[in-house]
């Protein structure tokens, strides 16, 4: 892209409103407002010249650029396709260094260069230019889903274009899923217009098209480049002729079409030059002129000429020390006139040659599999051996390697079935479960070995698992469990994988034995992470059956041996239930240290898997403390993180968790659009837990007054009670709600059931006083006993879950009221609503505002915007870790800056970030500055 040159007597015509609205971006940008466009279009159609001239104008208003262009090649090389772009930034460089010498996991490279590009355009605005980014490689589609969202309030500016062809790839999957959710904004280009095309031929001729001009022009369908090749071999052949400023068209033998005048300008160059050509389609990228005279068998000293006729015909462009098609165009033409024949041929020896330049395995492995060849052993070591190289960074592309792999084998190979095994893991890391599974069991009835057959259903399991399909995953762990030649070492994985299936299809008996069985084989075996996985799923299991201080010891036994034997057993990252077992039991301040140690290292392993459930969990514990806004911010990012990584069984949780903060909010068509998201997503057959699921759903249509429908929702989870207690150890308060919704359907017997579990709960933690209130409440509302109702507001004065003590102070005020108790009603109502201010918890302190203008208290407190504060300042609505990520944020602090001075992930803090744009109506770090250094000036300061 830097050294893309314009064709002779040529500029970008036909384009002012997309030139205008591209400039337009690069002023906000030089102001400070980041984001994205995407130029969309046929080849040809001036992508190119657009970015081109993007670039050009970019340095005219002092941006820093980073031009690239994205090749097919660069599948093969995870992130090449951006840091090809980053590395070219001018004028100064990108410092790359902390990308460099670590085995971090995808995730991990995209955050590093997300850091490495915040840290740069903290001191200079910067343009990435990306052509042809449907090329880009899988690592780099990545980087986009994660860093255009992530850097949007910086001054980075990413311009990227496209064709519409290839549709089906990461990259475009990428791009298109920026485009849906306004992250990026397209520019479809279609063809030029009648008076663009006049003024394109007229730059090109160097006159003015008379109609015979015009009437071919016309057969281009606006397509500038075919245009200009057209017009181009009219003039090579003589059949342009100028006279009086005109240009006519003169003579019969016309090119049939547009694309035969390409063809026929590559006719018209020397039989070397094409021969040069035809090495340099074949290989892809950018190549020298050694490797080129490598693949034809020719000294490099016999084909200077040939580049010089080339380069000079605009065909190729010199780079320095490599040369390159001007347009992909151009090397699409050459390279599919090559016979089949002559392709594979060429194909396998480029393999030689880039072998030789000591270029990545990856990259030989791309000329091997287009070669064609099948049974050769040594291709099929090179593709295995590329498919590991990139199997951490780029898992989609590595299966693919391992695919090619497997389709050289003969089917009778013996290697076929450890290769099918590796290319079903490879598949399942990658999202692609209904390939892996369709691959796996053709495996399977392949007559594999015992430990081939173990692996590819463990594989499954695993895959099934992280899908979200829990069920399924159960039953292929089980399949393999069935089978007695099973080796432990395997047993011990499939027990762990099996014990967290379990645990979502109500089998907690048979998840705590699969997990006891994976503790057991795992310490005999020596596999710590089977060990830790297995007792991660008994943690939750004891969760459930309100078995805190089990709940407790199981997860930190996970953490102690996943810790100690580092490797594999850190990625199954037990903190995250760890910290669950510790907010269960209201040890809140050690639940956050374990969530941010978590978070870490996640971060360092770059296990994408783990942070959108780590935000879920401290979204939890954030929740329970009533730090609403906090608790939204955190597991917003979270859903954000799961649709970047394409990781959308995470979400479900996730959103039922924020359609409960948002009903809490008094957000009634926020909390349902979280609710129709989450169906969505069930939809697809993604299962979640029901106290994730049907709790949320009651939750909403309980607050929209339907009482008998929210009763119906939870049927399978009251049937459960007492023997399931999950959803009472993640939220106390559910016990008395659950008796409300009864209630309200006059179902007593149900009220009652959820009293009596909750007394369970609170018989089997008397260390916790919450359980003791929660259950004085239950049974208060169940009965209509003032006494037990007095006894929990007692118990709960000093709880640590605010709505859960706003809740017992209601209800307990509802009963003084009925028992003549005015005074003392109002007394707990007004306690309650000042607390439930404090929260933001206006739905509850909205309903009991109402119940003191009752009690005629007019003047009672009233529900106070979230952020506190009045007076009519800009940052009067910010909440406080607004304000504290604002005044950060005016400091000129990243937010990986801000992230680690609050403990808090980067992406939480993107999440308060994107509040605080749209409560203060602007779109840019550098606005929000404005707006709090201006708040903050000293009285007569101007």
């Amino acid at each position: 892209m830097g050294n893309v040159r314009l064709a002779a007597g040529s500029t970008v015509v036909g384009r002012d409103r997309e030139l205008a609205m591209l400039h337009d971006v690069l002023a906000a940008t030089a102001n400070g407002t980041g984001g994205c466009a995407v130029l969309t279009g046929a080849p040809g159609i001036g992508k190119t010249r657009l970015l081109a001239d993007v670039s050009e104008h970019a340095r005219a208003l002092g941006l820093a650029v980073a031009p690239s262009r994205a090749i097919e090649l660069d599948r093969a090389a995870p992130l090449r396709s951006l840091l090809s772009a980053v590395g070219a930034a001018g004028p100064r460089p990108v410092d790359l260094a902390p990308l460099r010498d670590n085995p971090g996991d995808r995730l991990w490279y995209a955050e590093r260069l997300g850091d490495a590009l915040e840290a740069y355009v903290a001191e200079q605005p910067l343009v990435i230019v990306l052509d042809d980014a449907h090329w880009c490689d899988e690592l780099s589609a990545l980087a986009l889903r994660v860093l255009v969202p992530r850097l949007a309030s910086s001054p980075l500016r990413w311009m990227l274009a496209r064709r519409p062809v290839p549709a089906d790839s990461p990259a475009q999957d990428a791009i298109d899923w920026l485009v849906s959710e306004d992250t990026a904004a397209e520019l479809r280009l279609g063809p030029l217009d009648d008076d663009a095309v006049q003024a394109l031929c007229a730059n090109v001729l160097g006159a003015a098209p008379d109609a015979t001009v015009l009437a071919l022009a016309a057969a281009g369908k606006g397509n500038p480049f075919l245009l200009e090749q057209y017009l181009s071999a009219l003039k090579d052949t003589g059949q342009i002729l100028i006279g009086d400023g005109v240009a006519s068209v003169v003579g019969g033998d016309l090119p049939e079409s547009f694309l035969s005048a390409v063809d026929q300008r590559l006719r018209g160059l020397s039989a070397q030059t094409r021969r040069l050509l035809q090495a340099g389609s074949v290989f892809g990228r950018p190549f020298s002129l050694h490797a080129a005279a490598l693949l034809v068998g020719q000294p490099a000293t016999t084909l200077v000429p040939a580049a010089e006729e080339a380069v000079s015909a605009g065909i190729l462009l010199d780079q320095d020390a490599v040369l390159a098609f001007a347009h992909d165009l151009w090397r699409q033409a050459v390279y599919d006139n090559l016979a089949g024949t002559t392709r594979t041929t060429l194909h396998r020896e480029a393999a030689s040659v880039v072998r030789a330049e000591g270029c990545a395995p990856v990259e030989i492995a791309e000329h091997l599999v287009r070669s064609g060849q099948r049974g050769d052993r040594e291709a099929v070591q090179v593709l295995r051996q590329a498919a590991e190289d990139v199997a951490a960074r780029a898992p989609g592309t590595a299966a693919d390697l391992a695919l090619h792999a497997l389709g050289m084998l003969p089917a009778d190979d013996p290697q076929r079935n450890a290769l099918g095994a590796r290319a079903v893991g490879l598949l399942a890391s990658a999202g692609r479960v209904a390939q892996a599974r369709e691959l796996g069991e053709a495996t399977l009835r392949a007559d594999a070995d015992g430990h081939t057959r173990a692996t590819v259903l463990l594989g499954l399991a695993e895959a099934l698992k992280h899908a979200g399909q829990n069920r399924t995953a159960a039953e292929y762990a089980q399949r393999a469990l069935a089978d007695p030649a099973v080796p432990d070492v395997i047993r011990a994985h499939l027990h762990a994988v099996e014990a967290h299936a379990l645990l979502y299809v109500d089998d907690l008996a048979g998840a705590d034995r699969a997990g006891t069985d994976a503790d057991r084989l795992g310490t005999e075996t020596g596999e710590p992470a089977a060990t830790a996985f297995g007792n991660s799923a008994r943690s939750v299991v004891a969760r459930a059956q309100g078995r805190l201080d089990d709940a407790l010891a199981c997860a930190g036994k996970a953490v102690s041996v996943s810790d100690a034997a580092g490797g594999t057993a850190l990625h199954r990252h037990p903190r995250i239930w760890y910290g669950a077992a510790l907010a269960a039991v209201e040890r809140f301040a050690e639940a956050e240290a374990a969530y941010e140690a978590g978070r870490h290292k996640a971060e360092e392993l770059g296990s994408g898997w783990a942070q959108p459930l780590m935000h879920y969990y401290h979204s939890c514990a954030l929740f329970a403390q009533g730090r609403l806004d906090e608790a939204a911010a955190d597991a917003e990012a979270g859903v954000r993180i799961a649709e970047q990584l394409t990781a959308l069984q995470l979400c479900v949780p996730l959103l039922g968790l924020l359609a409960r903060i948002a009903t809490v909010r008094a957000q009634l068509p926020v909390a349902h659009e979280h609710l129709r998201r989450m169906n969505r997503l069930r939809a697809d057959g993604i299962t979640a837990a029901p106290e994730d699921v049907a709790w949320s759903i009651a939750v909403v249509q309980f607050a929209d007054g339907q009482a008998a429908p929210a009763l119906a929702t939870l049927a399978e989870l009251f049937g459960w009670l007492p023997d399931r207690l999950l959803l009472l150890s993640n939220d106390p308060g559910a016990g008395a709600e659950l008796v409300r919704i009864a209630l309200a359907a006059a179902d007593t017997t149900r009220a009652r059931s959820a009293a009596a579990a909750a007394g369970v709960l609170a018989g089997r933690n008397p260390a916790v006083a919450t359980f003791a209130g929660v259950a004085a409440q239950a049974e208060g509302l169940a009965r209509r006993d003032p006494a037990a109702l007095r006894r929990a507001v007692d118990l709960l004065r000093d709880c640590p879950r605010p709505l859960v003590r706003i809740s017992a102070f209601e209800d307990a005020a509802k009963a003084e009221k009925e028992a003549g108790q005015r005074r003392r009603a109002i007394e707990l109502l007004e306690q309650a609503i000042a607390e439930a201010n404090r929260c933001g918890a206006r739905r509850p302190a909205e309903r009991m505002a109402r119940r003191l203008r009752v009690l005629g208290v007019q003047t009672g407190t009233r529900p106070e915007p979230a952020g506190g504060g009045g007076g009519g300042s800009a940052l009067s609505g910010l909440t406080a870790a607004e304000r504290t990520i604002g005044l950060l944020v005016a400091e000129g602090m990243t937010n990986q800056q801000i992230a680690t001075r609050i403990g808090r992930s980067p992406h939480t803090v993107d999440s308060h970030l994107r509040n605080i744009f749209q409560k203060l109506g602007v779109n840019s770090r550098v606005a929000v500055a404005r707006v709090i250094l201006s708040e903050n000036r000293p009285n007569g300061v101007a």
